[in-house]
């Protein structure tokens, strides 16, 4: 029997939460830059939602039995304030609204974009009107003015059309992919360990005592350094990053470089717990192997590694890996149509490719009309796709504490490969309006949709309803960011009293844009001789995987730390590791299960504590301490 979680009660609940977390995030990550809630793998806000709204549907249970939610209805909730998390954090619509405002305001006779690009952008894009733009950058104004929201309609419009397709292809290929990755593959997904056991058996759940032994270690240490933070007299407890690069002063060892790190994040340790052995155990070394090649590369005298090539030929490979791996899958959905059995689907497989084309449809008449050229846009989004596909593997698969993946994005791609005079400015242009849907992929839908897919089957509930739930978030959670965004930045000025980095993304977008034109490059041989190493050496890695059982290197730890997805949380994974091992060789499965509660307790005390500092700071209108990054 099938359990009801798209309901009235949890839609109706759903949207409350959604346009709560939105002001939370918005307000939190880009107006005072405490916590950034959404640059982790599992959501902070999401985590921290769930946890008080399973505390409160525990006494509605003893009180009003009636009222109270079903873990379906509960994970409904969770999801929906995911979706809005994919939308609305710091590395999506943090940068998508710099980038939108920037142009107009901060061209100057001294970088000359007025000659170099502004006309190249179709006015339906962004807001050129240096009135409207004022009050956006400077504040003391309000959103609500008819010259404001003229100027803004436009562009909002577009832009969540984009969105909006965007998200709903990801999620299309996700209907594609969810049998053979979660039935036949049974993938781990990792990521949605804590949220099922907070809603499968609360009661049991809240009562184990390793839990809050886990709970207390990590929240109490939040707790000090956020009093440390207001009140500096109080000592802290060092668990952030700690840069180590200045220890290692003497040639070739420098080659490190000054951007290396260890921290002890408590959550990280608890999340890393939840991957598996030799995934943990592939995320760490190959951030020390990445570091021995710097090392070996200085110690040759050679110019570098390209690290961020090595990321991209990567990350491509682990997607055509994955594509390769589940051609046996597509062939029965597309060719073999007797053997197609989508029943249990969220839509039947040709409703789920009809939407993949006319999304992508939509996609390409728009960049046409915004003046790209259609070999380009088709490059673009097989690249970006490619990408989107191997994070969700990676994702999946590892359930890694963060995948940034930075500088690695499709743009950058194809200024390697083809250069700058191939692409034009045109394509530059608006290639560069969509560098902040792509440039840290921290955030990124697809991963979350999937696992949302993993929550419905582990609690008996309709596919469909759970992806009914997403698009429904999805819409609305593009109507409330876009507002609340608006709004606070009129009131606040993005250029004023905004801490976040709303400007600096538009500075680091335009600025690389600049940089193409002003100083033409062709095609970077050595450069993409990197990326094709990258993508052989992850390919090569995948093959012995498959091969021979022992072999110890996964290719998603590579892929994970060539792009700096593990710069901050290496050493943490580590640990976490290290723990796991010890656990697993001593006392067994038995005492690994044991020790789950505890892990889940670390990752659930930071959550809750690092988001109670986070509220606090917006409700007080203070910078507070932040637990992560």
């Amino acid at each position: 029997m099938k359990q009801q979680g798209f309901t009235l009660k949890s839609v109706v609940i759903g949207l409350i939460l959604v346009l709560l977390n939105a002001y939370w995030v918005a307000v939190g990550s880009e107006l005072w830059n405490t916590l950034q809630v959404t640059i982790a793998s599992l959501f902070f806000n999401a985590v921290f939602t769930l946890f008080v709204l399973s505390l409160l549907n525990l006494l509605f249970q003893k009180a009003f039995p009636k009222l109270a939610l079903s873990q379906a209805e509960m994970l409904v909730i969770y999801v929906m304030v995911v979706m809005l998390s994919t939308i609305s954090g710091h590395t999506m619509m943090g940068y998508l609204m710099g980038a939108l405002a920037h142009p107009f305001w901060f061209a100057t006779p001294e970088n000359e974009w007025s000659e170099l690009f502004l006309g190249n952008i179709p006015s339906w894009l962004t807001v050129s009107d240096k009135d409207v733009l004022k009050g956006y950058f400077e504040g003391e104004s309000s959103l609500y003015l008819a010259q404001n929201l003229k100027a803004w309609l436009a562009p909002v419009l577009v832009w969540s059309g984009i969105i909006i397709a965007l998200w709903f292809v990801l999620m299309y290929i996700n209907v594609l992919l969810r049998k053979q990755w979660t039935e036949r593959e049974k993938l781990a997904y990792p990521i949605v360990q804590l949220p099922l056991e907070m809603t499968s058996a609360p009661k049991l759940f809240f009562k184990n005592r390793w839990l809050w032994l886990g709970f207390a270690i990590a929240g109490g240490i939040d707790l000090i350094n956020g009093l440390n933070f207001l009140y500096p007299s109080i000592p802290s407890i060092p668990v952030r990053i700690h840069q180590i690069g200045h220890l290692f002063r003497e040639k070739p060892w420098n080659a490190i470089g000054s951007w290396t790190h260890v921290s002890f994040y408590p959550f990280i340790i608890g999340l890393a717990f939840f991957m598996p052995l030799d995934l943990s155990f592939s995320c760490w070394f190959f951030y020390v192997f990445g570091k021995a090649q710097a090392v070996f590369a200085s110690a040759m005298g050679w110019r570098g590694i390209y690290y961020f090539e090595q990321s991209i030929g990567a990350w491509i490979g682990m997607g055509i890996a994955a594509l390769w791996a589940v051609r046996g899958h597509f062939l029965k959905i597309f060719v073999n149509k007797n053997e197609q059995n989508d029943i249990n689907e969220p839509i039947s497989y040709r409703a789920a490719c009809i939407g993949i084309i006319s999304g992508l449809a939509f996609l390409t008449l728009l960049c046409l009309k915004a003046g790209m050229s259609l070999l380009i846009i088709g490059l673009f989004f097989a690249i970006y796709l490619v990408m989107a596909l191997s994070i969700t593997r990676v994702r999946a698969e590892l359930g890694s504490p963060d995948h940034t993946i930075i500088y690695t994005d499709p743009g950058r791609t194809l200024v390697t490969a083809l250069g700058t005079r191939r692409l034009g400015t045109a394509n530059m242009t608006i290639i560069s309006f969509f560098y902040p849907l792509n440039r840290c992929n921290r955030a990124h839908p697809m991963p979350s949709q999937l696992e949302a897919f993993k929550l419905s089957e582990r609690s008996s509930m309709n596919n469909r309803q759970m992806m009914f739930a997403m698009m429904l978030a999805i819409v609305v959670s593009i109507i409330a960011t876009f507002w609340i965004y608006l709004h606070i930045m009129y009131q606040n000025g993005a250029a004023a009293k905004s801490r976040g980095y709303i400007v600096g993304i538009g500075w680091e977008t335009y600025n690389r844009l600049q940089s193409w034109l002003t100083y033409p490059r062709e095609t970077d041989y050595t450069a993409m001789g990197f990326i094709g190493l990258g993508f052989a050496f992850t390919i090569f890695l995948m093959a012995m995987k498959l091969r021979f059982i022992w072999w110890p290197f996964h290719p998603a730890g590579y892929v994970l730390t060539t792009g700096e997805g593990m710069v901050y949380s290496w050493f943490a994974v580590f640990i976490s590791w290290a723990l796991k091992f010890a656990i697993l060789k001593h006392g067994g499965v038995r005492s690994y299960r044991k020790a789950v509660p505890f892990f889940l307790g670390l990752i659930l005390g930071e959550y809750v504590v690092a988001c109670s500092w986070s509220i606090l700071g917006i409700v007080l209108k203070i910078p507070t301490y932040r637990a992560w990054v």
